[in-house]
């Protein structure tokens, strides 16, 4: 046990003393920000360029309304440049119009019938399938009201019956206890909070145990795994670097940890997001805790198995892809199991051991599962690293030594068989 506690300690010191666990640690929480938080900032402001669309407005009774609408709509950055139907007619309009898309004067361009209150039916010009999002996201929903407007106008509906028809309904979010309270809910905060912690369980599960794959075959493209094996054993050496790399990974992780508290304690904010704790219940930070270690080891010590094959960095690329698309997967299928978190085919996928430590940690936050289906899962993850252990320590012990030619999936096989 002495030995495997030297490697753990040489392992972990040999870490958090290099340059790039500090700077990692420093920038780590920056640039996850930028792909998390800064993206849902930028959604909320619109992060549209300001555009100019042409407009052709037959009816006479479209172009004001419409513009005062993108106002209340929060769609600022449209501007309606109106192109007038003189002694050339409306084919000429169009004409001038189409050219003005095709020199970038305009954006794009509407063309408003003469009896568009009546039909309904408007033309939109463009010039690239962009332009789709203007129309269906912002152009849309503002010329439906116009329209309702306009017809209830004529039918001289007074402006009381109007308002009582045209009102929104008023949305509030309130999220039931367990002990059946209540308790106001942030929706997005609690999705971007989430996603963030998965994220982290991502990038450091991979990124962590890539750090197992390159250690071991760093130290056997020296030969000091030679000098290293005449004091310990293939599996006492393996186990100290799975052990040793995952606690660099922990001390990262609580670092950040500890300055999100601080931060969240003193109500730092970012644009409308607030640092909040409240998201990290006892169930949530739990089983945060128990999937990031459970899948860092369970992918550790398939990538140390199959370091211990390798003979260069070049040797493991055709190994390593199929080991990260096994992370990237449940990535792709988080969508999916945010919309129904409790069917049966996100609750089969997020007891599939290599998927579970995204997916089933994606339920405990979006929808706590019953706690037999996360104990379920820690079960199946626990029996899943004890096989990839054995086999790992069986490819570490006959592929540590061994050099030469590039090893195949076949080389990996045979291995395991013998």
């Amino acid at each position: 046990m002495s030995k495997v506690l030297t490697v753990i300690a040489r392992e972990y010191l040999e870490r958090v003393r290099s340059k790039s666990f500090v700077i990692g640690t420093v920038l780590g929480p920056a640039l996850m920000s930028m792909f998390i938080v800064l993206p849902a900032l930028m959604a909320d402001k619109g992060g549209d360029d300001r555009r100019t669309i042409a407009i052709v407005d037959q009816s006479g009774v479209v172009r004001g309304p419409l513009s005062d609408a993108l106002v209340e709509d929060g769609r600022k950055s449209l501007t309606l440049e109106p192109v007038a139907v003189g002694s050339g007619g409306l084919e000429a309009a169009i004409t001038e119009m189409k050219t003005m898309i095709v020199d970038d004067t305009v954006h794009s361009g509407v063309v408003v019938p003469a009896d568009f209150v009546e039909t309904g039916k408007v033309s939109f010009y463009n010039k690239s399938v962009s332009s789709l999002v203007v129309r269906d996201e912002m152009l849309k929903p503002a010329l439906n009201r116009v329209l309702r407007e306009q017809r209830f106008s004529r039918s001289q509906v007074p402006d009381s019956l109007f308002n009582y028809l045209s009102a929104r309904t008023e949305w509030s979010s309130i999220a039931v206890t367990a002990e059946g309270g209540e308790e106001t809910q942030d929706e997005s905060v609690s999705f971007i909070m989430a996603f963030a912690l998965i994220m982290i369980i991502y990038i450091m599960v991979i990124m962590y145990g890539n750090h197992t794959l390159t250690a071991v075959i760093e130290e056997k493209s020296s030969r000091m795994v030679e000098v290293l094996l005449a004091s310990v054993s293939p599996g006492e050496m393996m186990l100290g670097k799975v052990l040793g790399i995952g606690a660099a990974g922990l001390t990262q992780f609580g670092i950040w940890a500890a300055g999100f508290f601080f931060l969240s304690q003193r109500g730092v904010s970012m644009g409308e997001f607030t640092l909040d704790v409240g998201f990290l219940t006892p169930v949530i930070l739990g089983s945060f805790v128990m999937f990031f270690l459970l899948g860092f080891f369970l992918y550790a010590t398939i990538y140390a198995g199959v370091g211990a094959m390798c003979n260069t960095i070049q040797d493991s690329q055709q190994f390593h892809m199929p080991l990260t698309m096994c992370m990237v997967i449940p990535m792709m299928m988080l969508s999916m199991v945010l919309r129904s978190p409790n069917s049966t085919l996100s609750t089969v996928l997020s007891l599939v051991p290599l998927f579970s430590p995204v997916l089933m940690f994606m339920r405990v936050c979006v929808e706590t599962p019953p706690f037999w289906q996360i104990g379920l899962s820690w079960l199946l993850m626990g029996i899943s690293i004890w096989l990839s252990a054995r086999l790992a320590g069986k490819l570490f012990r006959v592929g540590i030594l061994m050099y030469g030619q590039a090893p195949t999936w076949a080389t990996i096989a045979r291995a395991l068989r013998s």
